[in-house]
């Protein structure tokens, strides 16, 4: 005898057995029950979820020789012969091959005759939506007023190509995906009953790659069953899915985050050569990347995806932030929507992880992060303030050491405290002010007015007993430490900003608006249509480079070449573009035009001290042989005005002379 696959072998049939569709088996066995049955029905959902096999059971039993009943007995002559298609009374047509008007017409005729053996003639149209707009027509006047002993029962994948006049005269019903719980029970059943030797992790991930469908999940069991000569392992199941483990794309994903290129691209590389294929490598991890994030933020359930009981997971994705994810989801997405138009899918596949490590490419995102938990670290410190004040006051907490409560801020306060027995005098006034800003940052303007004083004296108070250095020369280094800052403040004032000046780059990166930066970047393309047909050059020539930074008085506009920046740097240039830039924006900005070089190592060299904690960054001079260093112009002009009219205004007085214009 032939082999009968397992999805047929275990084919629902009664209610009882179908498994995840309690909405619909519910309905149809109340219905069954009373009596009150449709003449025609619409099954739509995805595939393997049972429409046909629902279909054939309410054929049963509404001909079961023990109707009314709300399950088919499947012992009755009757039921046994719709199980083995020898009654010519349920008719079950593919509409993919038969959705000509003749066809739809034949069926139309036949209709009106009585069944031969059952109560019901049944028409199970599967696929319906393939049916012609003439077949449709044609089942219309049918469908809404068929013979008593006739019910149809049409079935489809894609509800949306049903036309609404057919909708109108059926009752609908939505079958949903399978849950993976309610899968694997089925999966168990048939397994106990076919005795076949499976790992449960194994099981799960059959489940899992069925997607919703129970025909798809017997199918795969049976097919790696047939692949598998012993006990059927996970790796089995992802050999014959063409699938990468969860396990190896989390090695790859660790690597990604430890900003590890060359162990990223070798652990893909081989992957390709076991034979996976690069789009589906990257199907896989965008599956991965996505089960992160509803690990993340969805209350989820150990038993929905195997991956959430990996401890390596959830360190990963507790590291990884929501915006870092969704990045890396883009990325790949991009990718995986390139490889369909190559031949070389890998190549789009290495580029595509060079880009997700790249730290230029996810710089914004890095500062986007860390601003946050600099916000949430400040609103923490606030509510411990405001708790610490209503308890205690903050210089009674001050005084006495032994009653300092363990929270970051008064942390901070005994750090300075200790730091005090060992650093210079000069170091605790940098202390002092220190302590200062932040208390002045946390409290609000009330309390500042209130509170920071007496703090103030009551940690100089704490500090002046503590240092061990004498007085005077305390004092004597202060007025030094202040002369010098003032002295610092003049040559700052004093020296003037070079055409590519490092300090323009500083203040950009230190103070950078990130929204603003967006909202011109939507825009930036848009210049050349808002320009006249006389500053088209202009603008074309500015839009070719990219805005990579940007506050409220400048923007950072990076070029492949130096000498475009040299050009555009030129004050006749610039003066041009600015104007029609602000007009643009309605805005007052300014730019600095860098090449890309230029640009790559200043941000690399501010993201590595802005890790290492520095604050107020400064960075090394610009120095590139290509850039030329733009000559003032002197803004004064050649006074071209008569002596005559000089010696007027000496003796009147300039709001007295007023000079009459000739005409040209």
């Amino acid at each position: 005898m032939a082999y009968k696959a397992l999805y047929r072998t275990y084919r629902p049939k009664d209610f009882n057995e179908v498994a995840g569709q309690e909405h619909i088996t519910k309905t149809f066995r109340n219905a069954l029950k009373s009596g009150k049955i449709a003449h025609a029905y619409l099954f739509s959902g995805p595939r393997g979820t049972g429409k046909t096999s629902i279909a054939k059971i309410i054929a049963k039993a509404v001909n079961c020789l023990k109707a009314p009943t709300d399950n088919p007995c499947n012992n009755c002559d009757v039921c046994r012969g719709i199980d083995d298609n020898t009654i010519s009374d349920v008719i079950e047509i593919d509409a993919a091959s038969n959705n000509s008007v003749d066809q739809v017409r034949e069926i139309r005729d036949k209709v009106k005759y009585l069944p031969g053996v059952t109560k019901y003639k049944v028409y199970i149209i599967d696929e319906v939506h393939m049916l012609s707009q003439g077949a449709f027509n044609a089942l219309l006047k049918t469908l809404e007023e068929p013979p008593k002993h006739v019910i149809f029962i049409l079935a489809t994948t894609e509800p949306h190509k049903i036309p609404a006049t057919i909708h109108s005269r059926c009752q609908r019903f939505d079958f949903r995906g399978i849950s993976i719980p309610e899968m694997t029970k089925r999966l168990d059943k048939i397994i106990d009953e076919e005795k076949i030797q499976i790992d449960s992790e194994a099981i799960k991930v059959i489940a899992e790659s069925a997607e919703g469908g129970m025909r798809d999940a017997i199918s795969l069991l049976d097919q790696v069953v047939s692949y598998s000569e012993e006990a059927v392992s996970i790796e089995d199941v992802h050999a014959i899915k063409g699938t990468v483990s969860n396990e190896k794309i989390l090695v790859i994903a660790k690597s990604i985050a430890e900003n590890d290129t060359v162990k990223s691209i070798s652990l893909l590389d081989e992957l390709i050569m076991d034979g996976k294929e690069p789009q589906r490598l990257v199907d896989n991890m965008i599956a991965f990347y996505r089960n992160m994030l509803m690990f993340k933020n969805v209350n989820t359930d150990d038993f929905e995806q195997l991956i959430y009981k990996n401890e390596e997971f959830q360190k990963l994705a507790l590291n990884l932030s929501n915006n870092l994810v969704f990045y890396y989801i883009e990325v790949l997405n991009k990718a995986l929507h390139d490889m369909r138009f190559t031949t070389n899918a890998k190549l789009y596949m290495e580029l595509a992880i060079i880009k997700m490590i790249d730290k230029i490419e996810k710089q914004e995102i890095v500062f986007e992060d860390t601003l946050n938990d600099l916000r949430s670290e400040i609103s923490s410190l606030r509510s411990e303030i405001k708790t610490i004040n209503t308890q205690k006051p903050l210089e009674n907490v001050v005084k006495n050491k032994e009653d300092v409560p363990e929270s970051k801020v008064d942390t901070f306060s005994k750090k300075i405290i200790n730091d005090s027995e060992t650093e210079e005098p000069v170091v605790n006034e940098h202390l002092i002010k220190a302590k200062e800003v932040i208390v002045s940052t946390l409290y609000s303007k009330d309390d500042i007015e209130e509170e920071v004083p007496n703090t103030v004296e009551v940690e100089n108070k704490i500090l002046s007993s503590d240092l061990t250095e004498d007085n005077n020369v305390k004092s004597e280094e202060k007025d030094i430490f202040n002369t010098s800052l003032q002295e610092e403040k003049k040559v700052d004032n004093i020296v003037k900003y070079k055409t590519f000046d490092i300090r323009f780059v500083e203040d950009v990166l230190n103070n950078g608006d990130r929204e603003l930066k967006i909202d011109m970047i939507k825009k930036w393309y848009d210049l050349d249509r808002f320009a006249t047909v006389d500053d088209k050059p202009y603008t074309k020539m500015i839009t070719e480079g990219r805005i990579v930074a940007a506050n409220s008085k400048l923007i950072i506009i990076e070029y492949e070449s130096a000498a475009v920046c040299n050009r555009l740097m030129k004050k006749d240039f610039k003066e041009k573009m600015k104007s029609l830039i602000n007009k643009f924006y309605n805005s007052n900005l300014d730019y600095l035009a860098l090449p890309k070089s230029v640009w790559e190592e200043k941000s690399q060299e501010f993201i590595k001290k802005w890790r290492n904690g520095d604050k107020d960054i400064k960075l090394t001079p610009i120095k590139n042989s290509e850039l030329i260093e733009i000559e003032e112009i002197d803004d004064e002009i050649e006074d071209m005005t008569p002596d005559s009219v000089k010696e007027a205004i000496n003796i009147f007085g300039s709001d007295n002379v007023k000079v009459k214009r000739g005409e040209n």
